[in-house]
């Protein structure tokens, strides 16, 4: 998922955006930006204004959540952050992140397929035991959150992918964001980018699967993702498909 552009700006220029691998010293930040990225109507649907906390209970929340994520083999999260070569690179603040990407790979998605937002997932992957957390601190942690309408889409996106993708090993992107400030500069691209090159080095290239919003799409046609005909033609998008999997046309 990729959020919508805020209005015309410059793009950054070579060298002002950095790339690299979130640690867990980045989790606060990232929550935050996932907070900042996503449209109201996305939050209001899965984080109700009943249920919800205050917004830095709802960071600490999503970060503590997260932790488990960045130390689970076959994935990779990336951030991307300013250089102190860009103009509005920011001493007071030298590691905020504006962008992120977070993906599942090969080695994990051709045995399993369970997208990390889950909640039912870490009863699966056992992070509770991992973590130390206990059954009333891990309910705490989703307390904020209706888990009927959160868990449904989750479920049946996970759905649609297997019935496309079952033992077919494949990049799953979720998610991608960028803060609003910095979204339209290149920084969506940048992170695509990483992940792209390092999937076009394997021998075949493996499918890049992702579920997008429908004013996201463009982006991802540029990198050659096409929606999907079938199930899940309103989400699923897919770069390099498997025999068998139908696309539509780019813009369609």
């Amino acid at each position: 998922m990729v959020t919508t552009k805020s209005p015309k700006q410059r793009r950054f220029a070579p060298g002002e955006v950095i790339i690299s691998e979130v640690t867990p010293d980045d989790l606060k930040s990232l929550a935050e930006g996932y907070y900042a990225s996503f449209p109201a109507r996305w939050f209001d649907s899965i984080e109700p204004a009943h249920l919800r906390a205050e917004e830095d209970v709802r960071v600490a929340r999503f970060a503590e959540r997260m932790t488990p994520w960045i130390s689970e083999p076959h994935t990779r999260w990336t951030k991307a952050i300013l250089s102190p070569s860009s103009p509005e690179y920011s001493a007071s603040d030298p590691n905020r992140v504006i962008g992120h990407a977070g993906w599942l790979l090969p080695g994990r998605t051709r045995c399993k397929i369970m997208s990390f937002w889950r909640r039912d997932a870490s009863d699966a992957l056992g992070w509770r035991e991992k973590m130390g957390w206990s059954r009333e601190y891990e309910d705490e942690l989703w307390s904020g959150t209706d888990l009927k309408s959160y868990q449904g889409s989750l479920l049946l996106w996970d759905k649609v992918r297997e019935g496309y993708l079952c033992g077919v090993g494949h990049w799953h992107l979720a998610p991608l964001w960028v803060v609003p400030e910095h979204q339209g500069r290149g920084v969506a691209s940048l992170l695509l980018q990483d992940a792209i090159k390092l999937a076009d080095e394997e021998n075949p290239a493996p499918p890049m699967y992702l579920e997008a919003m429908r004013d996201a799409r463009p982006i991802y046609e540029h990198f050659g993702y096409r929606g999907i005909e079938g199930e899940g033609e309103k989400f699923a998008m897919i770069r390099n498909p498997p025999d068998g999997v139908e696309v539509r046309e780019k813009g369609k």
